[in-house]
């Protein structure tokens, strides 16, 4: 076994990334993955903080008592569960009192709750290099095979030369890896069955000591069959630990933007690492923009241009408006001449959920209706938004909706939005094509809002490597805020200790009204299994079947070529635009949002019109949008000019 010395000595040759230095064996560190010891009051203070949020907050405590019921080796009544834990905690050591109350936030499955445990533990992360996927076969039976392994961090666990991509696992720990899993739904905090599935797949071989205990061996035992061999073998991997600072909150560009979060930080740190290692699963995306979690690349298929974004995360690193430019800029200037566009959100882990809806409208002529979440109806609730600071932060809108259910026995609001119908259609569409999204079941929380967004707007095909997105519906909001922001009740927890809670929930609008995402996911329209060849071939022949399917589909008729840049100012181009036009009756024309002339365009067929308009002279800063018409005045296509 590597000891520390060796390992130092390796990183700094094989390791640039400065988290890398943090790397050690769990042998080494086992002792500094500790729990601070928590005196009565302490434990007091913290289990009431946590029923603060169990009770009077957390918005999915009714809907996950009906889904998946009460059971003491499953889900527990959150309240009732904390009440238990309250009555018996004198009775309980520091150790046992974290665990019972992390169990009682796990059992619910939801990785927008979270009770993380104090430092130093929290700064913790057990891992091995080896990674495995659920991979479905052609009789349509599935198994647990071995789909990335982090090549960077091998030189400190030697034996993994012996494991290759694509062997099936059989069993972990000498137990049946399909029984291990299934075992553990509970506390993988994966909702429904394909979404726990991989929940839990992914805890086999990373643990985030925020929420769980070291693996009780040093090194971890695999039994694997080989892909190419059929041979049965056995392998010991080292758990390594990577110490740094826990994960914190995704960029926020200012204090507003804490309150539209809804990400799974479990497996976000799962990225870290994975960047770290320097390890990519996207081949397809082979063109980088001045956004690092937005790459692009345009595909020949069968003769035919499709293109393809790949959005990792809903948390750009640039922030939301370098990712919306990046993307409008990759529509205008680099997929414009393709047919169907694939948007990959595969085991994007969410964000802030304003950029998932300012994303909806680029890809449809239609008017599109952003995310809505409602409250549940809670004097905590009326307490925050009424008689705190942290109140002031939310528009009218959330006020009025609970406002209207004080006082009565509905246990929700009213759903309403983060940003009004006209805000999120001020940009406009960027593409013409046919879209398809391409998700699965580690796409979540505003992975999920956008992928059901694109579903209930009608505009887009879901494609799914399972038949379900991971199913994280709903708004998540830190404790600390509310201590920051409320004040009393609310208190600072010892420890550098944390929590957050599910605050408001996500109702589905469109072709899917009133119902939930979390737990029920996005179901795709049409399901490409992930199977062992895709472990090898990059997503390449997925890829080239979801875009066959696309092609296949009606294009529309009508079609727009503008001659300008879209941020073209007055002076680039004298107030002038001019734009050709195919099958469109009408062009209607909006001056920052007002309309101002419908110009009759009379373009038939396929020969393209050459459409011109001229601003008004007094016009010199703003926005003019364009809206084709057919005779029935339905929207064919429109686009906004920004100058």
């Amino acid at each position: 076994m590597f000891k520390l010395s060796t390992v130092a000595s390796l990183l700094a040759l094989s390791f640039t990334t400065g988290a890398m230095a943090q790397i050690s064996y769990l042998e080494d560190t086992r002792d500094q993955i500790s729990i601070q010891d928590y005196s009565y009051e302490q434990k007091a203070l913290v289990a009431e903080q946590a029923k603060l949020l169990l009770d009077g907050l957390y918005v999915n405590k009714y809907a996950k008592n009906l889904y998946y019921g009460l059971s003491p080796a499953g889900h527990l009544d959150p309240v009732v569960a904390v009440d238990d834990l309250i009555n018996n905690m004198g009775n309980l050591s520091s150790s046992q009192f974290h665990q019972q109350l992390q169990k009682i936030f796990l059992s619910q499955r939801d990785f927008h709750l979270d009770y993380n445990y104090p430092a130093p533990m929290k700064n913790f992360v057990s891992f091995v290099p080896v990674h495995f996927a659920q991979t479905v076969n052609t009789d349509g039976s599935k198994e647990v095979r071995v789909n990335r392994i982090w090549q960077n961090y091998t030189v400190l666990a030697p034996d993994t030369s012996t494991v290759s991509l694509g062997d099936k696992v059989i069993a972990y720990n000498g137990q049946a890896v399909t029984d291990v899993v299934n075992n553990t739904l509970f506390q993988g905090g994966g909702a429904n069955p394909d979404g726990g599935f991989v929940g839990a797949l992914n805890n086999l071989t990373i643990k985030s000591h925020n929420k769980q205990m070291p693996p009780q061996n040093d090194a971890l035992t695999l039994t694997l069959e080989s892909y190419e061999t059929g041979e049965i073998y056995s392998v010991n991997l080292p758990w390594l630990v990577y110490n740094g600072n826990p994960t914190t909150q995704a960029n926020t560009e200012d204090n507003a933007a804490q309150f539209t979060q809804s990400i799974n930080y479990e497996f976000a740190t799962f990225k870290e690492l994975e960047a770290a290692a320097q390890d990519s699963a996207f081949a397809l995306a082979a063109n980088a923009t001045a956004e690092p979690t937005v790459t692009w690349n345009k595909v020949q298929v069968d003769g035919e241009s499709v293109g393809y974004i790949k959005i990792a995360s809903f948390s750009p690193k640039n922030g939301t408006n370098t990712a919306l430019v990046a993307i409008i800029d990759i529509l205008d200037n680099q997929l414009s001449d393709t047919k169907a566009l694939i948007i990959d959100v595969r085991s994007n882990p969410g964000g802030n959920i304003l950029y998932n809806d300012y994303l909806l409208q680029l890809f449809t002529p239609k008017l599109v209706t952003p995310s809505h979440v409602r409250f549940i109806n809670t004097p905590e609730n009326h307490h925050i938004l009424n008689n705190s600071l942290f109140g002031t932060y939310l528009s009218d809108n959330w006020h009025q909706v609970l406002a209207d259910v004080q006082g009565t026995n509905e246990q929700y609001s009213a759903a309403t939005s983060f940003m009004t119908k006209d805000a999120a259609n001020q940009i406009g569409q960027a593409y013409y094509g046919n879209v398809g999204v391409w998700a699965n079941a580690n796409t979540y929380s505003a992975g999920d809002m956008f992928t059901c967004g694109m579903q209930d707007n009608g505009i887009a095909t879901v494609f799914g490597q399972h038949k379900r997105t991971g199913a994280g519906g709903a708004n998540v909001i830190e404790h600390g805020l509310f201590v920051q922001y409320v004040g009393a009740p609310y208190q600072a927890l010892p420890y550098d200790q944390s929590m957050r809670v599910s605050w408001r929930q996500s109702v589905r609008q469109g072709h899917h009204i009133n119902a939930l995402i979390e737990d029920y996911g996005c179901v795709a329209n049409e399901v490409v299994s992930y199977n062992v060849e895709d472990i090898f071939d990059g997503d390449t022949q997925d890829f080239n079947t979801i875009a066959r399917k696309l092609l296949a589909k009606p294009t529309a008729r009508a079609t727009l070529a503008f001659n300008s840049d879209r941020f073209a100012s007055v002076a680039e181009t004298n107030g002038v635009y001019n734009f050709d036009v195919t099958n469109t009756e009408y062009v209607d024309v909006y001056i920052d949002g007002t309309k101002v002339k419908r110009i009759s365009a009379f373009a038939y067929g396929t020969q393209a019109k050459t459409i011109s308009y001229t601003l008004p002279s007094n016009v010199t800063t703003g926005t003019v949008q364009f809206v084709g018409l057919d005779s029935g005045k339905t929207r064919l296509w429109n686009s906004t000019r920004f100058f």
